[in-house]
């Protein structure tokens, strides 16, 4: 039945959804009801979600949009049917498992390096050095880009880091458009064998990528795979340093890398909640969801329910089946999930190989933003910790 229910309204200074530490407010609401109505900085009142099924539903509900009525009209991976399947079909030609795997061993060799880099310093932040580094570099090298303009595209998307902060997201866009419109003329003049090249060459009979769609392509691809993968290592390599006896299995039993991984996606999501868009009045378990709300989907709130995992505050990484939501779910799964699994799995799998005794040099913050990720890792790799 559709019809009004009484719903618990959360203030902002008792949301949990952008928290340091959001787990226990999230429990919290779970039990409270199917969802709740919470204050945000960036998106003012939505419905929050912090059930696994019903996060798991929503997201694969197609009369809920990703896209905001004010977004670019230019179609994109976050559009809907028919645009969103015409890109999905385009863009799945080019961005390849096997383009992804042909990378696996080029990145190694960057791995390698950058730990051979800080493999005789004294404390490092890991963020810094590693975790931001790294991704940049493999984004810049699959895209075509130059070595020295790593630098650069570094510069221009930092801030994304910083979250949903209107100004944040204008700047970046902006600057990251500048560097893509460059790079796609570049390509144009000269293809190669990267994925710009591939995006600018795809076909599916008369269709084709269109100028402004290359151009969205390409500021998403280097935000998401900049971002999303600089916390999914630091996220990763702060939960092995937190729970040591993990790290020692996972050290003695290195093939474990693959579900690690997965159990890191779970354990602390590099997004925390994704929204989603009501495109007419939908019920949501007797709750009225009105045409144009957001529903904002817990990706935190959903990869810890009891319901669907096992002691979900524990960190397992032997854990199986693990089917966490970090990289959503329906037809807005992440394109770009088998690059950012391998480069976690090279990254920390080496890390823990080199330096089996690594311990955390001082402390930690976390982001309280839409990125769940942190603001610094500082680790003693030879193991002296914070003596």
């Amino acid at each position: 039945m559709i019809g009004d229910v009484d719903v618990p309204v959360i203030p902002l200074a008792q949301s949990p959804v952008c928290a340091a530490d959001p787990y226990p407010g999230l429990a919290r609401l779970r039990e409270l009801a199917p969802m709740v109505r919470v204050q945000t900085t960036f998106m003012g009142e939505v419905w929050l979600v912090t059930r696994y099924d019903l996060a798991r539903e929503l997201l694969a509900d197609l009369r809920f949009s990703r896209r905001r009525p004010d977004d670019s009209p230019v179609a994109a991976v976050d559009s809907d049917p028919p645009d969103h399947t015409r890109i999905r079909r385009l863009v799945g030609k080019a961005f390849t498992r096997n383009r992804v795997e042909r990378l696996r061993t080029w990145v190694q060799g960057l791995v390698d390096g950058m730990l051979d880099e800080i493999a005789g310093a004294g404390p490092v932040d890991l963020l810094d050095r590693f975790a931001y580094p790294l991704p940049i570099a493999v984004i810049c090298e699959m895209l075509g880009a130059a070595e020295t303009d790593r630098a650069d595209v570094r510069r221009r998307t930092e801030k994304i880091l910083a979250g949903e902060v209107a100004e944040n997201r204008e700047e970046v866009y902006d600057r990251t458009k500048e560097y893509i419109v460059d790079l796609i003329a570049a390509k144009r003049r000269q293809p190669g064998d990267d994925l710009m090249s591939a995006l600018i060459a795809a076909r599916d009979g008369d269709s084709t990528l269109t100028e402004p769609e290359l151009i969205e392509l390409g500021i998403a691809l280097i935000a998401a795979g900049y971002a999303t993968t600089t916390n999914l290592i630091g996220n990763g390599i702060h939960a092995l340093l937190t729970n040591p006896g993990q790290l020692a299995l996972l050290h003695a039993q290195p093939d474990l890398i693959d579900s690690a991984v997965e159990e890191f996606l779970r354990y602390e999501s590099s997004f925390s909640a994704a929204g989603q868009i009501a495109k007419e009045d939908v019920d949501v378990e007797g709750i009225v969801v009105r045409a144009g709300e957001v529903v904002l989907i817990s990706f935190c709130g959903a990869n810890r329910d009891p319901a669907r995992f096992e002691h979900p505050d524990r960190l397992d990484i032997t854990r199986s089946p693990n089917p966490h939501l970090a990289f959503s779910h329906g037809i807005h799964h992440c394109l770009g999930a088998p690059l950012a699994r391998m480069e976690a799995q090279v990254a920390i799998g080496t890390l823990v190989r080199r330096f089996p005794h690594a311990t955390l040099a001082g402390p930690t913050r976390w982001r309280e933003n839409i990125m769940r990720g942190l603001l610094e890792l500082p680790v003693d790799l030879k193991g002296r910790g914070l003596e």
